[in-house]
């Protein structure tokens, strides 16, 4: 990441940790959201994933 929030976590307090290097040797915590289908929604709708809203996000929570 290049050190901005995406719009959906604007108004969210993130932690420290959210902005450090990933570690690819260590499982990933679940994000609880279908990336796969907000991914193709995001391409469907002509936006980036760091410009959908909370809202948008909301409707692909598992």
């Amino acid at each position: 990441m290049s050190g901005t929030k995406p719009k959906f976590l604007e108004d969210t307090k993130v932690h420290p940790s959210y902005y450090e290097k990933p570690n690819p040797y260590v499982n990933a915590p679940s994000c609880h959201v279908n990336l796969l289908e907000l991914s193709r929604y995001a391409k469907q709708c002509g936006k980036k994933l760091i410009e959908l809203t909370q809202e948008e996000v909301k409707m692909f929570t598992l």
